[in-house]
């Protein structure tokens, strides 16, 4: 019998004294978050690099904790990413991690193209409540 090991994230976040936790099974946190999200009360939002309009994962593969900012660029679709990463080293000037953020910090939304999975993650998480 061949045991294999699903990796597994948690995150935590006390909010008015009170503890919310996430899980997934995602290494980049996008269903961690996701879970996160739908535990806390509605009116209150994660506000990180991940859940924003500008944090972009990384077309050629992925790292822990590795977003690409955007903010002053159209991105929308990932022929777009890969352009900027073809034609730029983005790595040290738009590197951030999963739950930095900024005053520039946009909500993700279906209206705007973000190269990550984290509104499809929290999708799936809010139809199977």
């Amino acid at each position: 019998m061949e045991v294999i090991a699903v990796p597994k994230s948690e995150i935590t976040l006390i909010y008015n004294g009170v503890e919310y936790s996430g899980s997934g099974s995602d290494y980049l946190w996008t269903d961690t978050l996701a879970d996160l999200q739908i535990k806390l009360p509605k009116d209150v939002k994660l506000v990180c690099c991940m859940t924003c309009r500008h944090g972009n994962m990384c077309p050629y593969g992925n790292v822990e904790n590795e977003l690409f900012c955007t903010k002053e660029m159209i991105i929308t679709s990932k022929e777009d990413m890969c352009d900027l990463f073809d034609q730029t080293d983005p790595f040290e000037a738009r590197a951030v991690a999963s739950l930095d953020y900024c005053d520039d910090f946009i909500y993700q939304s279906d209206e705007y193209y973000t190269y990550n999975d984290y509104l499809y993650q929290l999708s799936k998480k809010e139809t199977n409540e």
